[in-house]
């Protein structure tokens, strides 16, 4: 097969891919509280309909994980294909102007919860582990498909639960989280997610002498969490140049800032929760806190911070919900170059290498020593109303990781 024939075949085979996105919108995957069973079987009928199947790995309930395999003809290295099947939830469906999860086709784009993140993603790389498997004799290596469900909420019984369980390392993973198609990631920032606990005796709320607010004291806490945010950062040498031209694209895709953000600790308080009626004085209120960690900056020193100005209360305290460090990839590693070459060639132009805002599940394969490149759609408003995925912008990205996987392993067959 030549690079022009898969292109050709992408194009030709373009309604059914549609109409397969439209079919897992319409299989509600939210998480919480992470039930992707439906969303699971209509990836298991795709593939059963290319005379594929794939292993059903299900460490929690409802929330089956899936994988497959195939070898090439010859030797060569072992590509892992990764997305998810679990979505954000959906609690403000009244502000949509299409059913969340009706998969509706509009201006040119498919609608709903995960369109975006990433259902368009996961059927992506679904149908690529499909043309690779067709012209398999032509490759070297191995090809594994992981189709998780737990991204949205860690990944600890998805991505990682695989990677401790199963043969998914590989010697390289390409991911299909959304980003924006004209930069290809080759790291992205840590995380810090912490709770703030602050506990007082409380009372009734007319005696307000009688005890110390927990309310008002976690507000003292959140005013004072901005300070994390001016944490010192030193980029390598090697991300350094490699960040400095991809500045205006990146705002560009991301809104204004964003690549200042990129380079810095950033705090958001996602969850307060205090008091249990108006007339009464609150005696705890906890804080649930999403730190993020650029490279070049680490955990320890934001944990550090952090601590310190619970310190300034005797009323609080913190717990460490979760932490990643900031992940990254040699930017010259083989498969951000196939990466590169085969968005030039579909999109006629070059493309950044860049490192990513949010985390994925590539931060896995990475703390675990495996080259790990992400590639993607423009993510279109993730996590709020009228989630969409441009078609044609999305069919390109199917070309593009299409011949990325096929160059770097039919190159070394």
């Amino acid at each position: 097969m030549t690079e022009q024939t898969l292109l050709k075949r992408i194009d030709e085979d373009r309604d059914t891919l549609v109409a397969l996105l439209q079919t897992l919108i319409r299989a509600p995957s939210p998480n919480p509280p992470g039930d992707t069973r439906q969303a699971a079987q209509v990836l298991l009928d795709y593939l059963e309909s290319r005379g594929l199947s794939a292993d059903v790995i299900e460490p929690q309930p409802n929330a089956p994980n899936l994988l497959a395999s195939f070898a090439g003809k010859t030797d060569g290295p072992h590509l892992v294909l990764n997305g998810h099947l679990d979505t954000y939830p959906c609690d403000d469906a009244d502000r949509w102007t299409h059913d969340p999860f009706g998969g509706d086709l509009a201006d040119g784009a498919v609608y709903g919860r995960g369109a975006s993140d990433m259902k368009a993603g996961t059927v992506a790389i679904a149908a690529v582990f499909a043309y690779l498997h067709e012209q398999r004799d032509e490759l070297g290596g191995r090809v594994t498909f992981a189709a998780v469900s737990d991204e949205e909420t860690g990944g600890t019984w998805g991505a990682q639960y695989l990677l401790e369980h199963h043969d998914v390392r590989g010697d390289c993973l390409l991911n299909s989280e959304p980003g924006g198609p004209t930069t290809v990631r080759f790291g992205e920032k840590g995380s810090l997610k912490l709770r703030f606990k602050v506990r007082t005796m409380g009372c009734h709320g007319a005696y307000t002498h009688k005890s110390k607010s927990a309310n008002k004291i976690a507000a003292s806490v959140v005013r004072a969490l901005p300070a994390i945010a001016e944490l010192p950062v030193k980029t390598g040498d090697n991300l350094g140049p490699m960040l400095a031209g991809s500045e205006t694209e990146f705002d560009r895709l991301h809104a204004a800032g964003a690549s200042e953000v990129l380079r810095q600790y950033t705090v958001n308080v996602g969850l307060v929760r205090g008091g249990v009626k108006m007339n009464m004085l609150p005696a705890s209120c906890d804080c649930d806190v999403d730190i993020r960690i650029p490279i070049g900056g680490s955990v320890d020193a934001a944990l550090k911070a952090a601590e310190e100005i619970a310190a300034q209360h005797e009323e609080v305290s913190v717990e460490v919900l979760s932490r990643d460090d900031p992940t990254w990839t040699d930017p010259g590693h083989r498969m951000v170059a196939a990466v590169q070459d085969a968005a030039a060639k579909v999109l006629g132009q070059p493309i950044h290498a860049v490192t990513s805002l949010g985390a994925t599940d590539a931060r896995f394969w990475r703390a675990a020593g495996v080259p790990a490149v992400t590639y993607g759609t423009t993510a279109t408003n993730v996590a709020m109303a009228d989630e969409h995925t441009d078609i044609d912008e999305w069919i390109g990205t199917i070309k593009v990781h299409a011949l990325a996987a096929y160059n770097y392993l039919r190159t070394t067959s």
